[in-house]
């Protein structure tokens, strides 16, 4: 999703006559935590009532800087991945979640994620 919506930016910009520069002098690796959930068979029933609250909990942390993002996997919906911005965070998210508070999420692992991120290079 994230990548659809740079893209789209990306597109925009072109339409528009902006340029857009795409100058990478380094690489660095930022340490994010994955939050591993494992869902329920009836995923999709038994989360109904429970998912205002699991979103909500999602944006709150997305608003202060401790998810980076979310998703459930599809076909089948058996897993969620939450990225974190630190361990702590993945753990204290996982102890108020309604998901995993109310039996959605029948197991769940926190596992660090080295991602690769560029520098952005000041000259052209």
């Amino acid at each position: 999703m994230l990548f659809r919506l740079l893209l789209r930016s990306e597109r925009s910009a072109l339409r528009s006559g902006v340029q857009m520069r795409r100058n990478f002098s380094s690489a660095v690796v930022v340490n994010r935590y994955m939050l591993v959930y494992d869902y329920v068979e009836d995923v999709l029933e038994k989360r109904t009532p429970h998912r205002p609250g699991h979103l909500q909990l999602i944006k709150e942390g997305m608003e202060a800087g401790n998810v980076i993002m979310a998703g459930a996997l599809a076909n089948p919906p058996d897993k969620a991945y939450i990225v974190m911005s630190s361990e702590e965070a993945a753990a204290e998210f996982s102890k108020v979640d309604p998901y995993v508070l109310n039996g959605v999420v029948t197991s769940y692992s926190i596992r660090e994620w080295n991602t690769v991120e560029f520098l952005k290079n000041d000259t052209p």
